[in-house]
């Protein structure tokens, strides 16, 4: 069978040893600077920037934006730690370590700031600590008593060491009246 051209249409060789023009230009050239975007494989949106163009996503160690929601959600997660540093207070007080609770109360004020400072940097942070702190929603009841029992948990504590004190004065001058 013999190939039929047209006089318009040009004539092309079957010939292997010939091949196409290839363009330098890049098949898909970065939108900013012209190189070459790809490589592209064939699936999902093709190549729009070059690698040095192309915006990488990551995990850089940039600083958080502080905006008015940020700083609020800093002063609550706050105010969570900072009773929860007094009810460490409360617990050494009831234990009888009255030092440290006094070092955990002095240093109370130097605590908040340096834990609102920190928050601010890390909003994520103040969430979590939020959002574990709502749970124990009904202890702030239980705080709140604690409290009221620190306070009079010394004096208590004073006058049942007296009043043992009393018995044991009353029990010895006893036997010593039973000795004689």
């Amino acid at each position: 069978m013999t190939a039929v051209a047209f006089a318009d249409e040009p004539t092309t060789s079957a010939n292997p040893d010939i091949t196409p023009e290839v363009s330098d230009a890049p098949e898909y050239p970065c939108d900013v600077c012209g190189q070459e975007a790809g490589p592209y494989g064939g699936r999902g949106r093709k190549p729009t920037k070059c690698p040095t163009h192309k915006k990488v996503k990551g995990t850089g160690a940039r600083a958080p934006r502080i905006t008015g929601n940020n700083a609020a959600l800093a002063i609550q997660a706050t105010e969570a730690l900072c009773s929860l540093d007094g009810m460490m207070a409360l617990g050494a007080r009831l234990v009888g370590f009255s030092k440290t609770a006094e070092v955990i109360e002095d240093n109370d004020e130097v605590f908040r700031i340096r834990v609102n400072a920190a928050l601010l940097n890390s909003p994520d942070m103040a969430r979590k600590i939020l959002r574990y702190g709502s749970k124990g929603g009904d202890a702030a009841l239980f705080i709140a008593i604690g409290l009221h029992i620190a306070t009079i948990a010394p004096v208590f504590m004073t006058e049942a060491k007296e009043k043992k004190a009393e018995k044991e004065a009353a029990r010895l001058a006893a036997e010593q009246e039973n000795n004689r």
